[in-house]
């Protein structure tokens, strides 16, 4: 079977940092990645959805509610995204 979706190349930290500020309602570039998940004002099972179907689209990662829940901070959540970085 062929897609008409090219596949794209994995996200960049920042690409994902901006796309979670939009999730989050957020104005982009507020996320940094040292932000605790339980401090966020908008953070609730919808916005968790969202960034798990954001991992498996974008960078192929299959994420479970449960492996989210065991992350405390933005930068855990990258690392479960295998968001690379930009820099490397």
């Amino acid at each position: 079977m062929h897609s008409d979706q090219e596949p794209r190349g994995k996200m960049t930290r920042e690409e994902f940092l901006l796309e979670m500020d939009e999730i989050l309602g957020l104005p982009g570039g507020t996320l940094r990645g040292h932000e605790k998940l339980d401090e966020l004002d908008n953070w609730d099972s919808t916005t968790l959805i969202t960034l798990i179907s954001l991992a498996e689209t974008n960078n192929g990662v299959s994420i479970s509610p449960d492996q989210i829940v065991h992350c405390s901070t933005i930068a855990d959540m990258l690392r479960m995204a295998q968001v690379e970085d930009s820099s490397s």
